[in-house]
């Protein structure tokens, strides 16, 4: 079942490769220009050694993943409409529901920083449990606690194939894009254009993992009477 949700959610992100780099590379940019203006993430000293973070550049980082995540959820569910649509359509809604989607996310990194502290895998078995919830703000308007206690509940039903696919996917991507940057720096060598070109290249791979739990999302859809987020996909890719 795993491999069958990575299968379908590939062909998906292969299928509608330019609606979602539509989406994932102005926010890479975003990102990008905020550490031209703040700096680095990692502060070094005068002998190249890590010395600190910079606070101010991870704000900022953190502050632009709600409205991308947002926009791109809102990308995914106009494609499985029928229609993709262009980056200030999809931006918009993200912006309207902003301070839902950052609440949403913080309660998520909240849960996962728990998590973390107790051992490596309750992080990831959090973050798939509750991986519904900014799906529910998008497409469903609930509230950020409600959205939360929901996908709780309905990734019950598919938590371990959901957890399994969450932690291949976002190998497979780990995977593509260091083999990606690690060809980039060995032919033009290590500088900021190197930087940009891997960032945006990362930014559309990570959308698999996005993609990969809105395939559950579609499968295990939320509770009988609430809207439905769409017609269900051919569960295999067409011959």
């Amino acid at each position: 079942m795993i491999f069958q949700r990575i299968k379908e959610s590939l062909y998906f992100w292969w299928r509608h490769l330019a609606a979602l780099f539509l989406i994932s590379a102005p926010f890479a940019l975003l990102g990008e220009a905020s550490q031209w203006l703040l700096g680095p993430f990692l502060v070094t000293d005068a002998g190249g050694q890590p010395s600190g973070l910079n606070l101010a550049s991870i704000l900022a980082l953190l502050l632009i993943r709600p409205i991308a995540e947002g926009a791109l959820i809102a990308q995914l569910a106009s494609i499985q409409s029928g229609r993709w649509r262009g980056l200030l359509a999809c931006t918009l809604p993200a912006l309207a529901l902003y301070p839902l989607l950052l609440a949403t996310y913080f309660i998520i990194a909240s849960g996962v920083v728990l998590g973390w502290m107790a051992l490596f895998f309750p992080a990831l078995w959090v973050y798939a449990r509750l991986s519904f919830a900014p799906f529910r703000v998008m497409l469903l308007k609930e509230s950020p606690l409600t959205a939360v206690r929901s996908a709780f509940k309905q990734s019950a039903a598919c938590q371990w194939p959901l957890l399994g696919a969450i932690v291949l996917s976002g190998a497979l991507v780990f995977t593509v894009v260091g083999l990606f940057s690690g060809l980039i720096v060995g032919l033009i060598g290590d500088n900021p254009g190197t930087m940009l070109v891997t960032t945006v290249l990362a930014s559309l791979v990570a959308t698999l993992v996005n993609i990969v739990v809105y395939r559950f999302w579609l499968l295990f859809p939320p509770a009988a009477g609430a809207p439905r987020p769409g017609p269900q996909p051919p569960a295999e890719p067409p011959a």
